[in-house]
């Protein structure tokens, strides 16, 4: 009987650890299948067991600067194109060049060393592919009559037209061999009202004092400019106004000096101004360099001369709406 009870004791006792053992077991499952969806929840990846295979070498390390962006960003592309005047028709244009020297019967002096003007502009312009026509001592009315002339006539088939006034002046106006002034407006208006030039450049260099103040030069920080010119210079007489110029599209108008000041002309070597002018077209348009920079380099070397103890300025007015570059053979 004792022992009996006994064994069964024990069996029972055996039970009793088996159920604890599956109760703990039990709680173990379901606390990993819990940790399990809260790691799923969380994106945690879980955890997988190292395997006996060959190790993954590690990558070194790169700065960042040398990673490419995912997205790269665009180039900004900038155009160096201009929009320029066409200049391709043959011949060019017309230039008219009116070289007033003789003014005996007035209180103005001749005008020496303009044909050696006449005879450079004359090349040049030539070398542009321009029609060159020269037209010497006009009186004031013979210069509307030419000017009015070239304004009627057809320019369908050229891109430019020029006019080169060599004369005495005074302001606003260029004179007459006659001493009678003829108003730049007069002259311009005539071509800004001409059909076949319309979108087409109309230039205009004109050497003429636009009076009789003597500019002086300025002092700077190394002294005064070291730039002489020798020889036997002449004043021209008044002025040619650069404030004339017509405010229509498409003008440009070179003047010799600023309002006010006299310019300077050699009795043999003609103008300064018109001297620069050629020198730097002849260099500057085979260069294929546009007007306005050329422009600006004959009022930089001109400026910089001292001519009997005076200076001289030209001046530039334009209404270009395009940029401008004159061809030359």
């Amino acid at each position: 009987m004792g022992k009996t009870g006994t064994g069964s004791n024990k069996s029972q006792g055996n039970q009793n650890e088996q159920k604890k053992l599956q109760a703990s077991d039990g709680s173990k499952r379901k606390k990993t299948v819990k940790r399990n969806s809260q790691a799923n929840k969380e994106n945690i990846p879980e955890y997988v067991p190292r395997t006996n295979g060959p190790k993954r070498k590690r990558e070194p390390l790169q700065p960042t600067s040398n990673i490419s962006d995912h997205y790269p960003k665009k180039k900004r592309v900038v155009s160096t194109q201009r929009e320029c005047y066409s200049m391709s028709k043959r011949p060019l244009g017309h230039c008219l060049i009116i070289n007033n020297f003789n003014f005996e019967g007035t209180s103005l002096g001749n005008r020496r060393g303009t044909d050696k003007d006449k005879d450079d502009l004359t090349r040049v312009f030539q070398n542009m592919f321009f029609k060159v026509e020269v037209r010497d001592d006009l009186q004031a009315s013979d210069m509307l009559t030419v000017i009015k002339e070239f304004a009627e006539r057809d320019h369908s088939q050229m891109d430019a037209f020029v006019c080169c006034i060599l004369s005495h002046g005074k302001k606003g106006s260029v004179l007459g061999t006659d001493g009678i002034p003829v108003p730049i407006s007069e002259l311009t208006q005539l071509f800004a009202e001409c059909r076949t030039l319309v979108k087409k450049p109309k230039i205009f260099f004109i050497q003429a004092c636009q009076d009789n103040e003597a500019q002086q030069g300025v002092l700077i920080a190394d002294g005064l400019v070291k730039t002489t010119e020798e020889g036997t210079f002449e004043q021209g007489s008044h002025t040619a106004a650069s404030h004339s110029v017509h405010k229509d599209a498409d003008f440009l108008i070179g003047i010799a000096t600023v309002e006010s000041y006299k310019s300077f002309r050699h009795v043999k070597d003609g103008s300064i101004f018109i001297q620069e002018l050629c020198k730097q077209l002849e260099s500057g348009c085979r260069r294929k360099e546009d007007i306005h920079s050329i422009l600006t380099k004959v009022n930089n070397i001109v400026s910089s001369k001292i001519l009997q103890g005076s200076k001289q300025m030209p001046e530039v007015r334009y209404t270009l709406t395009k940029t401008l570059v004159l061809p030359m053979q």
